[in-house]
């Protein structure tokens, strides 16, 4: 790989072994690797699979990678490994929270939109941070650019604008910025109003000032997940549209992206208060060298954790009083039927495609159940369909399924799904998608991802839902002819957040709702007067 001259990536070559170093940002500054011994390069390249190492004696983790010949998308026998420092937790914390408040208080929305857009004038420049995750991705290249097309868009000042403004209201945007006066009628508390009737206890010459509120930014650690770049990139915003003291965990996968991210912060104005107050450093999930200090009661104002389930676990069932808020793992499914099923079943099975390969399955928004509200022969006659525009799907962005998912899908059509009818696309074992039609329920816990799709028919579906929808479900695309809002108001009763139309489930818009909850205003600290 090569590495532009004016980016704090750095690679070089140990034997067969490219190790690249990747910067960490405390604050503000930037923090370099030192190299690794090459014995910790051998130990680590010696490992089976992908793996981390670390910390090293020299401060370090080693972080390996299989490199992914780009032509057939398959792993090769080389690694990558990707090097970036180890902290004492005790320097990621802010060392006089209350003076990083004020600072940040200072901040307006404005000029948190200036910096947004500084920043993604320096990202849209150069991305050697996506260059290099490309060299380990089983995703096509085409994929690839759009991905990173997309997260150097999201660097947009009015969008940030729109975001606060929506989620908050012109009001409390207002309050980002001063104490603003509240038109709200006031009322006294028992105490005041006894005394205002007592002529021994009423204060002489009280007069009532209007009430009035403050945001006030919070210190916020976010720990994200590896699935896709854009999460990192959208726990950013939201800590700097909160203007909050963050400090920024990425996953082993999107540390690239979020080192390069860090490069570019370090070019903006030293002296604002958001790059000083801004961290991106990586540690092992579940650490305990770290984590027993940045999770203890009052490291923290908020913390945002995106993971597994049993990461969520980790962080949020400490027992801690810290307010968590929690991107579990969810799902979506799809709803097709009425006309769109009866009259036009290429272009339901082009929309419902779309929904499918949203981040490889990897996303709370990947379609991976297919309901169709008919028979079973419209079921397969849907699946077929189905299949043919998930084949030209594979011709067109290409992808690889990862050993898991690929074991995965192997292991269902031998054994849980043995009976179902199957379609696929590809040579077994290595398919590149499948279609597979069930008469019964699908834990969707237990899909493997890689381009599977289940399909099941129902033959009227309020009566269905109890038996297709549960809280884990997040999104659910719906033929059109199917959308009311009497049917979306059964949809969220069972605890789903985004009811969308089929092909639509990555639809964004500022101020919108993320897992039920409007993320700006739980970020901030609400203050009156």
């Amino acid at each position: 790989m090569t590495v532009p001259a004016d980016s704090a990536l750095d690679a070089r070559t140990f034997g067969p072994v490219e190790v690249v170093r990747l910067p960490a940002l405390v604050r503000g500054q930037l923090r370099i690797p030192t190299w690794p011994r090459v014995r910790d390069i051998r130990r680590v390249v010696a490992e089976p699979r992908d793996y981390v190492q670390g910390p090293t004696d020299e401060g370090t983790y080693l972080v390996a990678h299989r490199i992914v010949d780009r032509d057939s998308l398959r792993p090769t026998d080389q690694v990558q490994v990707r090097v970036v420092p180890a902290f004492d937790p005790q320097e990621l914390i802010e060392p006089d929270a209350p003076a990083a408040i004020r600072e940040l208080m200072g901040v307006s929305a404005a000029e948190v939109c200036a910096f947004v857009d500084e920043l993604g004038t320096i990202v849209a420049a150069t991305s050697p941070g996506m260059r290099l995750a490309a060299t380990t991705s089983t995703l096509s290249g085409r994929f690839l650019s759009a991905t990173a097309a997309h997260v150097a868009g999201l660097f947009d000042g009015e969008g940030v604008r729109h975001m606060m403004e929506a989620e908050l209201g012109p009001s409390r945007t207002q309050s980002i910025e001063t104490w603003t006066s509240q038109t709200e009628p006031v009322s006294q508390g028992v105490a005041a109003r006894m005394a205002a009737n007592e002529d021994d206890l009423r204060p002489p010459g009280q007069r009532q000032r209007p009430p009035v509120l403050r945001a006030v930014p919070t210190t916020q650690l976010h720990i994200t997940a590896g699935n896709s770049p854009v999460v990192p990139v959208t726990s950013l915003l939201w800590a700097w549209a909160s203007r909050g003291a963050s400090v920024l965990k990425p996953a082993a996968e999107t540390i690239p992206v979020v080192a390069d991210i860090g490069s570019a912060i370090s070019r903006v104005d030293a002296s604002h208060p958001l790059v000083r107050h801004t961290t991106l450093a990586y540690w092992r999930g579940g650490e305990d060298r770290v984590e027993r200090v940045l999770l203890a009661d009052g490291a923290f104002d908020r913390r945002l954790v995106w993971g597994s389930a049993a990461a969520l676990q980790g962080v949020a069932g400490d027992g801690s009083a810290t307010e968590t808020l929690a991107m579990r793992p969810r799902y979506a499914i799809s709803f097709i039927g009425g006309t769109d099923l009866a009259a036009d079943l290429e272009g339901s099975a082009r929309r419902a495609a779309a929904d499918t390969v949203v981040a490889d399955q990897q996303a709370c928004m990947s379609s991976l159940v297919h309901v169709v509200v008919g028979t079973t022969d419209d079921a397969d006659r849907y699946a077929r369909a189905l299949n043919d525009v998930m084949s030209r799907w594979d011709e067109v962005f290409p992808h690889r399924a990862t050993n898991s998912s690929t074991g995965g899908i192997v292991s269902m059509r031998r054994g849980l799904l043995a009976t179902a009818p199957w379609h696929a696309n590809g040579e077994w074992p290595h398919v590149t998608s499948a279609v597979v039609r069930l008469d019964r329920p699908f834990d969707l816990a237990s899909h493997p991802g890689g381009r599977l799709v289940v399909v099941r028919a129902v033959p009227e579906l309020w009566s269905a839902l109890p038996t297709v929808l549960t809280s884990d479900v997040s999104h659910v695309g719906v033929s059109q002819d199917l959308l009311s809002t009497e049917l979306m108001d059964r949809f969220v009763s069972f605890g789903v957040d985004n009811v969308l139309p089929l092909g639509e489930s990555e639809r964004v818009y500022a101020g919108r709702p993320h897992d039920g909850m409007q993320v700006l205003s739980r970020l901030t600290r609400w203050v009156t007067g």
